[in-house]
């Protein structure tokens, strides 16, 4: 590859057509993959390796959890060339009501140049552009001097080690790309996301003789405000790719019965990491921000702890000649600038570069605010654009 006609063969190919994406897509979109009990990813696995098997890529199954199969696929080279991994997770956000949707959430309907469906974004629409690689590559598998390793995880919607069980089996390499929705923008930066619950602890009582007990929610009023100056503190911080750090109370529990006094309220929180900071010190640094409202108030009394598991932020040098390359691929085939960027939200790249030492970057179809909704879609063109700008930097990286 390379050359004058480069591009033009890239987009002539049918393995990176509209109507090969159109099809691999849809037929994800109809895998129900939910993250929940009864549903899970197996059947995504079988779809996943279905399509892979017309490629010269081998394909293993890691079970990452009991009876929940992540996918490791391996197009070798013949050479001493790198490894470029392609990752992706096949679990998907759960259904909102049903009735919210125009369409039907597992329908995989074409309208208007997208695609409506749950998972159809996030991110069937990147496990798309990653199988549509591996099937041009094959083409081109004779030349190839490194090799394209696919990751298909479980679990990143809950932060399940879908991701980090196929590093841990061997499925690596130099340079990675994580192929979350970016609308085709190359980001070499990712907040992380770790949360908190705290419990202020009360004393409780029946509501006739509330004098006699300590009533938890009268304390949350102070709690929150040492959260809302901690929130301003660390949205203050400059990244140069990422917008500062986030502290959002998002769920608030306690009682049992309205005539009681409870014995507890709970804060959970979402704090959103910047790289340098870390899901265990940013608790510790809560801790100690709380610490003193014991001394205006001896009946304060309050535990903190993390809630699910936690992404840890991550990035690589502004100066990577591997995003640079990147972003060139991407002009190549939008015909458009491009420059780096930072994701806000959070994804397995932490366990690419933190967990698995690899330079790796963001970059993908589909917009992240139609994400997680109903009605959840994706723009076909930009799905077709994001597996040419990705086999196009395979082809420059591995050929």
């Amino acid at each position: 590859m390379g050359g004058p006609g480069e591009i033009d063969t890239l987009k002539a190919d049918e393995s990176l057509s509209q109507e090969f994406v159109n099809d691999v897509l849809a037929s994800l979109v109809r895998e129900d993959s939910r993250n929940e009990v009864g549903v899970y990813e197996a059947g995504m696995a079988a779809r996943v390796a279905a399509w892979l098997e017309p490629t010269s890529a081998k394909v293993t199954m890691v079970e990452s959890l009991p009876g929940r199969p992540s996918v490791g696929a391996v197009l070798e080279g013949s050479g001493d060339g790198p490894r470029l991994v392609l990752n992706g997770h096949m679990d998907t956000h759960p259904i909102d009501d049903p009735d919210s949707w125009s369409t039907d959430p597992i329908g995989a309907e074409i309208r208007d140049g997208y695609m409506y469906g749950r998972g159809s974004c996030d991110m069937k629409a990147g496990l798309t552009a990653q199988i549509a690689v591996a099937h041009y590559l094959t083409k081109h598998a004779d030349a190839l001097k490194g090799s394209l390793v696919l990751q298909f995880a479980i679990g990143e919607e809950r932060g399940e080690p879908g991701t980090r069980s196929l590093i841990d089996a061997g499925f690596v390499g130099e340079y990675g790309i994580v192929t979350e929705p970016t609308e085709l923008r190359v980001a070499a930066a990712e907040r992380g996301t770790a949360w908190y619950t705290i419990r202020i602890n009360g004393r409780s009582i029946h509501a006739s003789r509330a004098h006699l007990g300590v009533n938890p929610m009268y304390r949350l009023g102070a709690v929150l405000d040492v959260i809302k100056a901690y929130d301003r503190d660390v949205g203050s911080k400059p990244h140069p790719l990422l917008p500062g750090g986030s502290c959002t109370p998002g769920i608030v529990r306690g009682g049992v019965k309205e005539n009681s006094v409870p014995d507890f309220c709970e804060i959970t929180v979402d704090r959103r990491l910047l790289p340098g900071e870390t899901v265990e010190g940013e608790m510790e640094t809560l801790r100690q921000l709380l610490e003193p409202l014991k001394s205006d108030d001896p009946d304060f009394d309050f535990e903190i702890s993390r809630y699910r598991s936690a992404f840890e932020a991550a990035e690589i040098s502004r100066d990577s000649a591997f995003a640079a390359q990147a972003l060139s691929a991407a002009e190549a085939i939008t015909e458009k600038p491009s420059e780096l960027w930072g994701t806000p939200f959070s994804s397995d790249i932490g366990d690419l570069v933190n967990h698995g030492g690899i330079e790796a970057i963001t970059f993908g179809p589909g917009n992240v605010a139609e994400c997680h909704c109903a009605d959840e879609r994706v723009e076909l063109a930009q799905v077709r654009d994001a597996s040419r700008v990705l086999a196009k930097l395979a082809c420059d990286i591995l050929l």
